[in-house]
Parts: structure tokens; sequence; C-alpha cells
């Protein structure tokens, strides 16, 4: 397995309150590879009021290391576009084998819940 044959993976949170700053998910890839985040993409399930809520991918020690996402305030159904997503270049988009990758929302918007969905990319 190496870089260019990748495992590719996506992990969902459904409906997840974005308006209060939380770790959504705690992923941890296959014992001993490496990841490198894909993308990033939600869709507000209940309407997001006041202020744009960043989604983050990163570690215990930097929320953001990997990338993020922001949901705009918008009403249910719409979409936060797969390719608004802010992706760290590659060589800080390595994520450490056997180590915590934390989802999270800073929480900014006054109100509103979204699903979004993580792809990551598993290799030796």
């Amino acid at each position: 397995m190496a870089y260019n044959n990748p495992i590719s993976a996506s992990y969902t949170v459904a409906a997840a309150t974005i308006s209060t700053a939380a770790t959504l998910l705690t992923i941890i890839g296959p014992k001993g590879y490496k990841g490198r985040l894909a993308g990033i993409g939600g869709v507000v399930t209940t309407s997001t009021t006041d202020a744009a809520t960043v989604i983050a991918v990163g570690s215990a020690s930097d929320a953001d290391k990997y990338g993020t996402l922001s949901i705009p305030v918008a009403t249910a159904g719409a979409s936060a576009a797969y390719n608004n997503a802010t992706i760290s270049d590659i060589d800080d988009n390595i994520m450490p084998a056997d180590t915590a990758v934390l989802l999270s929302t800073g929480g900014e918007s006054t109100a509103g819940a979204a699903t979004i969905t993580v792809y990551i990319d598993w290799f030796k």
C-alpha cells in the first residue's frame, strides 16, 4: 500500500449541532496507516443564523491542522460545496499513524445543524 493507492474512507456526522463549539467526531485510521485529508463537505439540516460556522479537521493541539469548511448562514437543504473546503498543503496534511484526528465546530452561528462528511485517504 502506498500513497498512490490509498484506502479511501468517508466519515459522516448526521444533523450535527454546529452552533456550539465542540468536537463532533474522533477518527483513528486503520492500524499503522497514515492519513491525508482529501475533502470536507456539508449540507445544512437546520437553518443557520447570524454567522458562518467553521468546521475544522485537525489534532488535539491544532484544531484546523488539516483543513476547514465554512458553513454559511443558510436555510435547511443548502450545501456547503465540497470544493469550498480549505485543505492544508501536502506537507502539512499528513496525519500520523494511530493518532486521533478531530472533526470539530467553532460554534460561530447562534443556531443550526449540518450533516458533515470528511474524506480521508489512508496509506502505509
